[in-house]
């Protein structure tokens, strides 16, 4: 009894001390650095719910299209901030949701060319995330391949944007509105065209090794957040920079 005991105590032990890497990009507020700290709604959102479950986790960013891999490939990762749709639906573990997803086409305003083509998306150049979701769902709105100028971040592609380098680019609102007040400028910089998606709330993917009584618990740490009203608090944390 005393060793069946000891080994017991011995795994609780190591299910608590276990330590979950998760890796993320800079999308502000999802997701963000800050002077040297990873912060934003998503990630204030897992150490939550890491606390929760008695779970260890660090975070790190690096670009997307990095972080996507990592996690694909290496057991007891988790990307984030991360749609989950019918492509990828095999590729991870998920827990969630943790946000709505409804993205949308932004333009410069005053852009002649939009002005030109109107609501012919397809005619246009866009400026993308590399690896992100809305990358195919701009493929499936007939815009070809090779209008779409990859680059490693929503700060970066708006850059493109508001330089005249692409013609469009896609995002949330609230990732937009927030971008845009952080950089000094109006509202009125950019116009919204139209809705891309609505497909595939935002979820934390974990690597398809991670242990499935880990993703257990932490499905049932952000459902216990979810009740408590806690993770509403931790977006209104963020409704201005």
């Amino acid at each position: 009894m005393r060793v069946l005991c000891a080994t017991a105590a011995l795994l609780a032990a190591g299910a608590q001390a276990q330590t979950l890497m998760a890796y993320t990009e800079q999308w502000p507020p999802y997701n963000f650095e800050e002077n040297g700290e990873v912060k934003g709604i998503a990630t204030d959102m897992l150490r939550a719910a890491c606390v929760q479950a008695k779970l260890n986790c660090s975070t790190h960013l690096v670009p997307w299209a990095r972080a996507y891999k990592i996690v694909r490939y290496t057991e007891n990762t988790i990307l984030y901030t991360t749609a989950r749709k019918a492509s990828r639906e095999k590729d991870f573990q998920w827990v969630g949701p943790i946000l709505p997803r409804s993205t949308w086409i932004y333009t410069r305003t005053a852009n002649d060319k939009v002005a030109a083509v109107g609501r012919d998306i397809t005619q246009l150049r866009f400026g993308i995330v590399r690896d992100e979701a809305s990358q195919q769902d701009l493929l499936n709105a007939g815009v070809p391949a090779s209008a779409l100028q990859e680059d490693n971040s929503n700060a970066t592609v708006l850059r493109l944007l508001l330089t005249n380098a692409v013609d469009a680019m896609v995002d949330t609102e609230v990732a937009m509105a927030w971008n845009l007040r952080t950089a000094g400028l109006p509202a009125s910089t950019v116009t919204k065209l139209a809705k891309l998606s609505e497909d595939g709330a935002y979820y934390f993917a974990l690597n398809l090794k991670t242990n499935p009584d880990t993703v257990a618990r932490l499905q049932v740490a952000l459902d216990k957040l979810q009740r408590q009203g806690k993770l509403e608090t931790i977006i209104h944390r963020y409704d201005a920079p």
